[in-house]
């Protein structure tokens, strides 16, 4: 059912699926042109954009999940983990954006974020809540990472952007927050994993598990980690500047709108704030690792067809801050 705010924002329920397929048609199509929009971002990059062909022969059980989803979609699977790949490709365009609220709460923490990202329109779209076997993403068909994720061991996980240096040999972002949704045992596990790999790219990772002491944003550099953690009952926000590995050298109005009303707001209400909203701004999840419950919604003016947007390079360096 639509939603629409008192600001005359609309937002609606992203369709949930399975990851077997056969996959619903209309989805596949939609997911496919979301990778080929993303392949074509990446062709004015240079040697950045292909270390694809490189990932797949490292990561044999992400190339296995890479060969059976292509199959069916009818792409190449280098080319489908390579899309998977964008995070890591596209870190240090300044192409920055997302929002996220770990907020205490009756039942348990909650995860509340925006996920902001390019191309919108083919982003929401294709948006769909996907049951994996470690138990639910919030992506899209075909979406072999993470970008947010909840694991029926108790924890969730969400990426913010954030430039901190890449490392061609480390771990790439999305598949490893995946490989932390595949293994981790519970929240401590998690967040240990997250603190202590060595990262193709840097950004902020939030955990949260099902105790509302179970709440921290991993600040990652590559090879460098600080762990924020809330006092008591406090909201934790994030959004894209380490706070505590660099301080930020510039004002993010979207962080200072989250931090004077996280816990005084319905979370959706907060999200879909016009202070919080970006013009990337693709799906808005909402978690809760205590009761394995988990929402996605996306805006409602980029679903109809005849919205199509073209992002080029060139465009992602206006998504700053």
């Amino acid at each position: 059912m639509r939603v629409t705010t008192a600001d005359g924002y609309s937002y609606e329920p992203a369709p949930a699926v399975t990851n077997k397929p056969p996959y619903p048609p209309e989805l596949a199509a939609r997911s496919k042109n979301f990778l080929d929009a993303t392949l074509t971002l990446f062709q004015p990059l240079g040697p950045v954009a292909n270390i694809g062909r490189a990932a797949f022969h490292k990561y044999p059980v992400h190339a296995a999940r890479a060969t059976s989803a292509a199959a069916v979609m009818g792409v190449d699977p280098v080319d489908l983990l390579t899309g998977n790949l964008c995070y890591d490709i596209l870190a240090g365009t300044v192409a920055m954006g997302c929002s996220t609220l770990a907020l205490p709460g009756p039942d348990g923490p909650v995860l509340a974020r925006n996920m902001d990202w390019f191309p919108a329109e083919k982003i929401a779209k294709a948006s769909c809540l996907v049951a994996e076997d470690f138990g639910v993403s919030a992506g899209f068909l075909g979406g072999l990472g993470a970008v947010t994720g909840l694991s029926k061991n108790g924890f969730c996980v969400c990426i913010n952007a954030a430039f901190g240096g890449t490392d061609p040999g480390g771990y790439p972002m999305l598949l490893f927050l995946r490989h932390v949704l595949d293994t981790a045992r519970n929240f401590a596990d998690a967040l240990g994993m997250v603190e202590g790999e060595r990262l193709m790219s840097g950004g902020l990772v939030t955990v949260v598990g099902t105790r509302n002491d179970e709440r921290a944003v991993v600040e990652r550099m590559p090879s460098k980690a600080r762990v924020r953690r809330p006092n008591g009952d406090e909201p934790l926000v994030a959004t894209n500047h380490y706070r505590e590995l660099a301080p930020p050298t510039i004002v993010c109005d979207r962080y200072a709108c989250l931090a004077e009303f996280a816990g005084r707001r319905d979370p959706m209400d907060l999200l879909t704030d016009r202070r919080v909203l970006q013009s990337i701004t693709a799906q808005h999840v909402v978690m809760c690792p205590a009761t394995q419950a988990a929402a996605m919604y996306v805006p409602s003016h980029l679903l109809p067809d005849s919205v199509q947007e073209t992002v080029t390079a060139a465009d992602l360096f206006q998504f700053a801050g």
